[in-house]
């Protein structure tokens, strides 16, 4: 830095303020907001520090030595991700979110469904013969087999009936986001309005000061010009007074002579 430029700063007249704010609070984040009319993006600045606090702070120039600034620092709440943290700067209006830490819910897996022990059949050794005759399924070894087939079906029924449970609630979980997003917008867009009435509301006020001075200006001017009007009325008389003392007093000087 330069030596002009480090006398230049020595010479400002700082104006230190505190720019109003409010609080956003949402089921997913928080939202900091900062009326800042007249400020613009380059001229703002937002810092996160090591020790979980928010900076916030800003200076612009007024006129020619006279510069406005403000510092404001927010401890971050615990439930809060530090490193998601983002600012969006619009229409005098800076808004600084701070989403939440969101705790994932722990499902429980889905059991795998084990397939009943087959039961070993006994069979007899059979005797020589000369004609092999085809041995008829035994009635224990059918009704088993049943018996696996049917447990087999339900199992596979809960599987399904837990795969569309879990993409059930994968749903409903991201339509739960997609409203709490509708809500956050919805809140900030009222907010962007009442703050942008009341803007206008102010500049209203200021020019309904400013008409009033300028009519009382003007009353003062009439005022003054009825005094000076006056002033010459009688500055007229008092000349038309003396005229006539002196041309009667000029007149008895004759009459004497």
């Amino acid at each position: 830095m330069s030596f002009d430029q480090k006398t230049r700063e020595a010479d400002r007249i700082y104006d230190e303020f505190e720019p109003p704010c409010d609080w956003d609070h949402e089921d997913t984040s928080d939202t900091l907001i900062l009326m800042l009319p007249g400020f613009k993006k380059e001229q703002l600045r937002v810092q996160v520090t090591s020790t979980r606090v928010l900076r916030v702070s800003g200076e612009r120039q007024t006129n020619e030595k006279k510069w406005r600034r403000f510092r404001k620092e927010v401890s971050i709440p615990p439930h809060s991700d530090t490193s998601s943290i983002g600012a969006k700067f619009e229409a005098g209006i800076l808004y600084i979110k701070l989403p939440k830490l969101i705790k994932q819910q722990n499902i429980a897996p889905t059991p795998t469904p084990t397939p009943a022990p087959i039961k070993p059949t006994t069979q007899e050794p059979q005797k020589p013969q000369q004609q092999t005759i085809p041995q008829k399924p035994n009635n224990a070894q059918v009704s088993d087999q049943k018996k696996q087939v049917v447990q087999q079906e339900p199992n596979k029924d809960i599987q399904e009936d837990s795969q569309k449970k879990g993409k059930g609630k994968v749903e409903e979980i991201k339509d739960d986001i997609d409203d709490v997003n509708k809500k956050v917008e919805s809140k900030v867009a009222e907010k962007r309005s009442l703050t942008l009435e009341m803007v206008s509301k102010q500049r209203q006020e200021y020019m309904n000061a400013l008409s009033g001075l300028v009519d009382e200006v003007k009353k003062q001017k009439k005022l003054v010009n009825l005094l000076l009007l006056v002033f010459l009325v009688l500055l007229f008389g008092l000349y038309v007074k003396s005229v006539i003392k002196s041309f009667f007093s000029g007149g008895h000087e004759r009459q004497e002579l």
